[in-house]
C-alpha cells in the first residue's frame, strides 16, 4: 500500500508540473482544422494560429503527419489577376506574436494521403521547430460549412498538383 501511494503521488506531482508548463509553453497552437474534401482528394489544406510568447523568434521548419506521406507550408500569392500557391521552407514566428495560417493565405499542404478523411476525423501532426522543439497536435477535419460563412476566400485544393 505505502508504494501505491509513493507512486500515486509522483503521478500527481508529474501532472501537476506537466500542466504548469503548458500553461508556460513560448510556442501555443491553437483551433488547427483541416479542410473536409470529397474523399478522392489526394490534397488537403490545414490551417491553425502559432503564438510565440517568448523574447526570440522562433522557426516552424518542419511539420509532419503519420496520415500524410508529405506537410508542406505554402502561401497563397496573387500577381495581377493570377493566384499561384509559394512553398515556404520555414516559417518565423515572431517574438511577442501570432501567425495566422488560414483560408486565403498561408495554409499547410497535406499531401500523399494515406486514407480517405471525413468531417469530425483527427490528423495528428507534429510541428518541428528549429530550435528542436516538437509540438503535437491533433487537427479536426471540418466542412466549409462549419467555417465562416461569409469568407469566400477559400482555395480549393483538390486540383493542386506538388511543386
Amino acid at each position: 500500500m505505502g508504494n501505491f501511494l509513493r507512486l500515486f503521488g509522483l503521478l500527481a506531482l508529474g501532472l501537476a508540473a506537466s500542466s504548469t508548463f503548458a500553461g508556460e509553453a513560448e510556442i501555443q497552437v491553437a483551433d488547427p482544422w483541416v479542410q473536409a474534401a470529397p474523399p478522392s482528394a489526394k490534397v488537403l489544406a490545414a490551417y491553425l494560429e502559432i503564438k510565440n510568447n517568448g523574447e526570440k523568434p522562433q522557426t516552424l521548419a518542419e511539420i509532419t503527419s503519420p496520415v500524410f506521406g508529405q506537410v508542406e507550408i505554402h502561401r497563397t500569392t496573387t500577381r495581377g489577376n493570377i493566384a499561384r500557391m509559394e512553398h515556404l521552407k520555414e516559417l518565423v514566428i515572431p517574438p511577442r506574436s501570432s501567425v495566422a495560417i488560414k483560408p486565403g493565405g498561408m495554409h499547410l499542404m497535406l499531401m500523399g494521403g494515406k486514407n480517405p478523411l471525413r468531417a469530425g476525423d483527427q490528423v495528428p501532426m507534429t510541428l518541428i521547430f528549429k530550435n528542436g522543439e516538437k509540438i503535437a497536435i491533433s487537427a479536426a477535419v471540418r466542412s466549409m460549412q462549419e467555417e465562416d460563412a461569409g469568407n469566400s476566400q477559400h482555395a480549393d485544393h483538390s486540383k493542386h498538383q506538388h511543386h
